[in-house]
């Protein structure tokens, strides 16, 4: 055996010996490094690995596509393909969450599974992976694609954080929505209470968005962290609210149901409602109810019994009621006592009052009352009644069909129109009160299939005119479907966008905008927007203010919204033009309010492009109630506030001024106090807030809405200006100036009191004495409150309690209008009122 280590190493030892390592001899060549194929390469192009021959791995191209002139491909690495699939799934997540709101409920219920079950693998992936730099960040970095669209201004969509039935006064109120300026100024009597305590007492948190029970779990828990944060008590919206629905609405019927005011009186009242609030909510047919109007008071004047029903006479009287409020608000020379509507009301009140009216099949004259009673609550600012009765006129007309295209072969052409009209003005008065009142609408839009309107005036209403024109033209059924022809190779002479101005366009443009406004109601203040993200909140906003660009872009030139647009010298439709544009900036207001806040501080790593949205919103808003502002008569001086004050009922719907008003005034005064906004922009909104604020207190002298405003707005004034630097010095002292009230939140306008009321206060015809047998023995209840009778009565309202004495609901049966009146032309000796056109306005 060899000694020699090298061979001592191989022997077997069954003991592990180090050895050591030797030492290679100077003239010993260097050890050969593994020979490398110069041929190889990292990777091979897939034309060369499918063909299964050598690739020289040149970029862009190697040898063998150059020579063979084919399209050479790199296959990415298995780590870079897994890092783009995550990409384009995030691409398409984000994509799906768009299309989200523009899809059906069973589409988006799809959209929403799906996105449920691949977010977590897609989240883990790119959580691993670091996004490409010339990408977008994924939607993990963006923080309002993560938060819940409560995150705005409409947080707590989704519940109610006051007792509503603890007070007589909060009964009244009832419920009020997000989307109503009694919850914006309660709101920001909240932030303006609690920032002075803790400025970041509105900084969330928020829960995430989500239809799943995790996604609820986390927004309730995210609503208990943000109340207890919060310690501050927020007062009931009663507090907060100027309508007047708190006032009792008593029925004397110590009145003659029968009597009637004289024909001056009478004539002067119609002409009011005619021209100041028909073309809006068109519940009548004009030309007839005019006619029977003139013929009734003819009969009555030649001693020649007239026979109407009592519904009619009722109709009649609720235009008197209307027609009287609206003379007191503008100061008519010729007004009657402050309390005649009341009269008015009484009277039709028992001349409707005949079985209770739930045991009432519905009619359209029952219809035709609810609407006008609807419009009377409203003018005296008792909303939440008002609202009530509108919902049942709006569901009478689903019980006669209305809502629903007529294809009846024995209707004409003009009842068709009439009750296309009768539907669309139940269906805006509706909604202006959802508006109003926050509260659902029941005139869905997915549900009609009337005809919208005619682009001809009332005055038009001939068979043989509606028939030439139109007998061959397929009207549109709803706003979103085009105007198309049938059988006819021509298009109408008035069937385009250009259509002249008259009552048919007015009311279709303010259908479409109505439309507009349900969507708003539907899309961002409805409790199911809390599933959305912030993100797409913000794009159904942007897609809504598009979709008001080109209502106001398709309107007729006599009623455009823009000046750019309006030709001029069409001052027939004026009062109508200025009722749009007063509902197109108070659409804008609604859309844009959710981003009056100060999302900034509410949403963690938020994009730029989203800060960026939420201003520009803001500031639409902003503007928007400045436009409103701007519609307002300026220079009201003291000196001529008594002669100036009606016009405000010229340029605004009279009937919700102080709505608007409040509106404007709760966005302004919200801008205001997050105090984001430069020093000039601030300069010019305070100026626009106390022209406002003054509008209010000249019209408080009449009007108790008015008077309650003012009120609360001073109030919340006065504490922002303890906490933030506004200047409200020159409204205080006007203020002081002015008349004290006792107590500016009970006290009633001498136009808003009920006190007792008999026909002592009017010169009228008492028709039950000139036909004494004209009315059924036993039709009238007993004198007093007749809620107390139908208490006492075997069969009671199950829906009227002892609470409730002052919210009348009953209507009797009675013939249809509709058949009962001839089209044609006035008879003779009355073929007019006053000899006047409907167009003019009459103060």
């Amino acid at each position: 055996m060899s000694s020699h280590p090298q061979h001592a190493g191989r022997a077997f030892n069954p003991a592990k010996v180090a050895i050591p390592r030797l030492d290679r001899r100077g003239d010993e060549p260097p050890r050969k490094q593994p020979k490398i194929k110069p041929d190889r390469v990292p990777r091979a192009c897939m034309g060369c690995r499918a063909k299964k021959i050598r690739c020289n791995g040149v970029q862009p191209a190697c040898k063998t596509c150059s020579d063979n002139a084919t399209h050479c491909v790199y296959a990415s690495s298995r780590k870079d393909r897994l890092k783009t699939a995550t990409e384009h799934n995030e691409d398409m997540m984000q994509l799906l969450r768009s299309l989200r709101n523009s899809v059906g409920e069973s589409d988006r219920d799809k959209i929403d599974d799906i996105l449920s079950q691949v977010a977590n693998d897609v989240g883990d992936a790119a959580s691993t992976l670091q996004r490409s730099p010339d990408k977008f960040r994924s939607v993990d970095e963006e923080g309002e694609a993560n938060v819940s669209a409560t995150v705005g201004t409409n947080e707590d969509l989704d519940n109610m954080n006051e007792d509503i039935m603890s007070s007589e006064q909060s009964r009244a109120t009832g419920y009020v929505g997000k989307n109503s300026e009694v919850q914006w100024l309660r709101q920001l009597h909240y932030e303006t209470d609690a920032g002075s305590h803790d400025p970041s007492a509105s900084q969330g948190p928020y829960g995430p968005p989500g239809t799943s029970d995790r996604a609820s779990e986390e927004r309730a828990e995210a609503l208990r962290q943000r109340q207890t944060h919060n310690s501050t008590y927020q007062q009931h919206t009663s507090m907060f609210n100027f309508n007047l629905d708190d006032e009792a609405v008593d029925m004397d019927f110590m009145v003659d149901p029968l009597a009637l005011p004289t024909i001056d009186i009478a004539n002067r009242l119609v002409r009011c409602y005619i021209d100041n609030v028909h073309n809006s909510v068109p519940i009548l047919p004009k030309k007839a109810f005019t006619n029977e109007f003139f013929h009734h008071y003819a009969s009555i004047a030649q001693e020649t019994p007239h026979m109407l029903s009592q519904k009619w006479q009722a109709m009649l009287n609720l235009v008197f009621a209307i027609g009287a409020v609206y003379s007191h608000l503008t100061e008519a020379d010729w007004r009657g006592d402050e309390r005649d509507h009341f009269v008015y009301y009484s009277r039709a009140w028992a001349l409707s009052l005949k079985d209770p009216w739930w045991f009432s099949h519905p009619d359209l004259q029952q219809t035709q009352i609810t609407g006008l009673l609807a419009i009377y609550y409203l003018a005296i600012g008792h909303t939440n009644r008002s609202w009530v009765v509108i919902g049942m006129a709006v569901r009478s007309g689903f019980g006669l069909g209305l809502h629903v295209r007529n294809e009846d072969r024995t209707a004409t052409f003009v009842k068709k129109e009439v009750l296309a009209r009768t539907w669309w003005g139940l269906y805006t008065l509706e909604m202006l009160l959802s508006v109003i009142t926050g509260r659902p609408s029941v005139g869905i839009e997915s549900y009609c299939s009337v005809s919208l309107p005619l682009p001809i005036s009332d005055d038009e209403f001939e068979e043989t005119r509606i028939q030439a024109l139109f007998g061959t033209w397929a009207r549109p059924t709803t706003t979103k479907e085009p105007v198309s022809l049938g059988g006819s190779s021509e298009p109408p002479p008035t069937g385009s966008i250009r259509d002249p101005s008259n009552s048919g366009t007015y009311l279709t443009s303010t259908v479409k905008l109505v439309e507009i406004s349900q969507r708003v109601l539907t899309e961002i203040y409805s409790p199911g927007v809390k599933r959305e993200s912030w993100k797409q909140v913000q794009q159904t906003i942007s897609e809504i203010l598009e979709q008001l660009e080109s209502w106001a872009s398709s309107l007729p030139p006599g009623l455009s919204v823009t000046p750019h647009q309006h030709g001029g010298g069409d001052h027939v439709m004026t009062y109508e033009r200025n009722n749009l544009k007063v509902f197109y900036h108070s659409t804008k207001i609604l859309t844009t309010r959710p981003c009056i806040c100060r999302l900034d501080r509410r949403i963690p790593n938020q994009s730029k492009s989203s800060n960026d949205s939420n201003e520009k919103t803001a500031a639409i808003c902003v503007t928007s109630a400045k436009a409103i502002t701007a519609l307002l008569p300026d220079a009201l001086l003291p000196e001529n506030i008594a002669t100036e004050r009606y016009r405000i009922y010229e340029t605004f719907p009279w009937w919700a001024v102080v709505h608007y008003i409040m509106q404007s005034l709760a966005i302004l005064m919200l801008e205001l106090s997050h105090e984001a906004s430069s020093r000039d922009e601030q300069s010019d909104t305070m100026t626009a807030l106390k022209k406002l604020v003054r509008w209010l207190r000249t019209l408080r002298g009449n009007n108790g809405m008015a008077r309650r405003a003012h009120s609360i707005v001073l109030d919340i004034l006065k504490k922002m200006a303890a906490r933030i630097p506004i200047d409200i010095a020159d409204l205080l002292a006007e203020d002081q100036t002015e008349p004290a009230y006792a107590d500016d939140t009970q006290a009633q306008s001498n136009l808003f009191t009920q006190g007792h009321v008999t026909d002592e206060f009017l010169g009228h015809y008492n028709a039950s004495q000139q036909f004494p047998d004209y009315l059924p023995t036993g039709s009238y209840p007993p004198r007093g409150n007749p809620v107390l009778h139908m208490l006492n009565s075997p069969i009671p309202n199950l829906l009227i309690t002892e609470f409730d004495q002052y919210n009348p609901l009953p209507f009797g049966n009675g013939e249809v209008f509709m058949g009962q009146l001839d089209y044609g032309e006035p008879q003779a000796g009355s073929s007019g009122m006053d000899g006047a056109s409907g167009d003019g306005r009459n103060t």
